[in-house]
């Protein structure tokens, strides 16, 4: 049995995930032997493998969970250990894999850009269940923010719940852990609570930087981003966001030249025609190569930040200064 789950919500990947695992493992209880978790970034997908074929002594079946598989998205970013992957011996292993086994393996990354157009994702759409998390709508949203504060019996005001719905913007992560700071703030939440408690949405901040780098205004940058550390914004978090909005203006720039008209790049990237039309005023202020760098240097610098290679605030606030559109 095989899964591929991805999307961006990152919460809600992690929660299918355990669904999964806990569905095939059916009376077992999932422990450190019989449900492995592998981490993509620092794992080659061979070691997945050899996971799969061997079930621990006293069990019946087995759970491989491999995240953060970067390879599948497109574009692929550098990794340390890309040289030493064996991506024939993971095909192979899809490719014969049996619907009735002992092993399942999932393979999940935290994005929803992934390479359709891959060997490995086509194999995958071929032989495995693949389940996209997609992203909330307007009203489904809405919807959720309701469903998820009447779940938890959460006291809050009908302007506050407005307020938070529209400062998390559909991020699920971003809005469960804002409703637990509130809930700890205050037994009553109101929307006066919501302004003090909760940041404007990141993906604005992380935009406002973006366009400042664009416009070639690094001290701006740096100057923006020291204001968010007071507001306790964390590093990794800007750094994703931040590369998510150059691999949307790499789309952007892709399906640009293959003529597309912005309204079907928007329906294409499930945005809005009002971002392509400001992405594609962009791009020629800035190089596909220096787009595929920039990439490739926020990649490089999450991983050295996590493994306490680099101060997280020093880090970035180089890469700001340093950065140049050609």
């Amino acid at each position: 049995m095989i899964y591929l789950v991805y999307g961006n919500q990152g919460p809600t990947i992690k929660s299918q995930i355990r669904k999964i695992g806990e569905a095939f493992l059916g009376s077992e209880k999932p422990d450190e032997l019989n449900f492995i978790k592998l981490d993509g970034h620092n794992a080659l997908v061979q070691d997945a493998v050899d996971e799969c074929k061997y079930v621990a002594l006293g069990y019946e079946k087995k759970v491989v969970s491999l995240e953060n598989c970067y390879f599948l998205l497109k574009p692929k970013p550098k990794n340390k250990i890309e040289s030493d992957q064996n991506y024939g011996e993971l095909l192979n292993y899809i490719s014969e894999n049996s619907q009735d086994t002992d092993a399942c393996l999932i393979l999940s990354v935290a994005s929803s850009s992934v390479d359709e157009k891959s060997d490995l994702f086509k194999t995958l759409k071929e032989k495995a269940k693949i389940v996209q998390i997609v992203d909330p709508d307007e009203k489904g949203w809405s919807e959720y923010v309701k469903a998820y504060l009447d779940k938890h019996n959460v006291v809050i005001d009908r302007d506050a719940i407005m307020e938070l719905a529209d400062r998390t913007s559909g991020d699920v992560g971003l809005f469960q852990n804002s409703v637990q700071v509130l809930t700890l703030y205050t037994d009553h939440i109101r929307y006066k609570d919501v302004i003090l408690m909760v940041n404007k949405p990141l993906d604005d901040n992380a935009f406002l930087i973006f366009n400042l780098l664009i416009d070639k205004k690094n001290a701006e940058a740096v100057s923006l981003f020291r204001d968010l550390k007071v507001q306790n914004i964390q590093v990794a978090t800007l750094i994703s966001q931040l590369g998510n909005q150059f691999r949307l203006l790499s789309q952007v720039s892709y399906l640009s030249k293959k003529r597309m008209s912005k309204e079907d790049i928007a329906s294409e990237l499930k945005i809005k025609p009002g971002r392509v039309y400001i992405l594609s005023k962009l791009l020629p202020m800035i190089s596909d190569k220096t787009i595929r760098e920039t990439l490739d240097t926020l990649y490089q610098l999450d991983l050295d930040i996590k493994s306490g290679l680099v101060d997280r605030n020093y880090g970035f606030e180089l890469f700001l200064l340093k950065f140049k559109t050609q």
